[in-house]
């Protein structure tokens, strides 16, 4: 799993990086607050935290976004090598033209509906797999089916998203830090697109969102995460996947199949926290994760640290939420894409 050398190269900050070595057991004390009239509070979880095109972490004082489109936000991430904000690799060709014997048709741009000289009847068909953002909501497009004319246009796609590239056999990513560390008990939501493209090569890897942390006072001190996202195994099969891990244990933990997943086609993906605070039926030092793809529920666990999770004083580095392309076998570049990520922020009111 999740080693020292691999976060070392994630590229974090020394203060972060230096809890994650064996035997560590304290933390550096916060800074003392500066005196401020600014007010902030923490969102549900559920509103945008970032889609890269400038909206997210809207901040209710002046009703302005800190999200900076077509960029990594210094204010709302901090990343590794590898991380960049590029256009939709999917936001082209979803659509093409065909007539009724199945040609494409190539006298474009027509009027919708109306016919052209090649044909009597158009239809616009799914030309690959992919979705984009219509006034109803997203619509997602299935390579080969027909969708008419009237109701479907083709689209701009989804803008700006994040690409996550590694050929090395490592962990890197993109952290969270509006803010980076969020107590377990008011992690609630987080959730965002992911996508796996056919280009990428890696033998296995994965994409997906990471909750982490240490635990100092299980030696030697390692890694705690929760993650979901899509995997690619060895056999060239794409699934989604949910686990729960303690590192320090190293027995175990839980590994979910959510489903296969196809190459070149958004997942959403989001795993909620939830204490007695949302579910009574929760023992007082208990906490459950719930693991969604595309609003379904489809699995959920109850660690056996929660208590420890639950208590701040007894975690080192951490907790935090992260993007992560994890490579587990070199020979090829791991791939992954992601947008509209939703997490708690601290949102400034006043």
């Amino acid at each position: 799993m999740l080693k020292r050398r691999e976060f070392l190269k994630l590229g974090l900050t020394g203060a972060a990086l230096s809890c994650l070595s064996p035997g560590c057991e304290e933390t550096a004390a916060p800074p003392a607050p500066q005196p401020s009239d600014e007010v902030r509070e923490l969102t549900d979880g559920r509103t945008l935290y970032d889609d890269f095109d400038g909206s997210g972490n809207l901040q209710a004082y002046n009703w302005q976004d800190l999200a900076e489109s077509g960029r990594l936000s210094s204010v709302l991430w901090e990343s590794s090598q590898g991380a960049e904000v590029v256009r939709d690799p999917e936001a082209s060709a979803l659509l093409t033209v065909i007539n009724e014997a199945g040609e494409i048709v190539g006298a474009v741009p027509h009027v919708p509906g109306m016919p052209c000289p090649s044909s009597k009847k158009l239809f616009w068909t799914g030309a690959r797999d992919g979705q984009f953002e219509a006034g109803s909501g997203v619509v997602r497009i299935t390579k080969g089916q027909v969708y008419g004319s009237a109701e479907v246009l083709p689209s701009d796609g989804r803008g700006w998203v994040l690409r996550l590239t590694s050929s090395l056999n490592h962990l890197m990513g993109s952290m969270l830090t509006s803010p980076r560390e969020v107590d377990f008990a008011d992690f609630r939501t987080f959730s965002a697109d992911v996508m796996v493209p056919s280009a990428a090569t890696a033998l296995s890897f994965y994409a997906a969102l990471d909750y982490h942390t240490t635990i100092p006072e299980q030696p030697p001190g390692k890694s705690w995460v929760s993650d979901i996202g899509i995997h690619k195994l060895s056999n060239g099969q794409l699934n989604l996947f949910a686990q729960c891990f303690n590192v320090n244990s190293g027995m175990g933990g839980n590994y979910f199949l959510l489903g296969q997943a196809q190459f070149d086609t958004w997942y959403s993906v989001r795993q909620d926290i939830l204490t007695r605070k949302e579910d009574p039926t929760l023992g007082e030092k208990q906490l459950r994760i719930e693991y969604y793809v595309d609003g379904v529920l489809r699995e959920w666990v109850i660690p056996a640290d929660s208590d420890i999770l639950l208590d701040p004083s007894r975690l080192g580095w951490g907790p935090n939420r992260l993007l992560i392309n994890f490579v587990q076998e070199a020979g090829g570049d791991g791939i992954a894409y992601f947008d509209n990520v939703k997490a708690v922020y601290r949102n400034r009111i006043r």
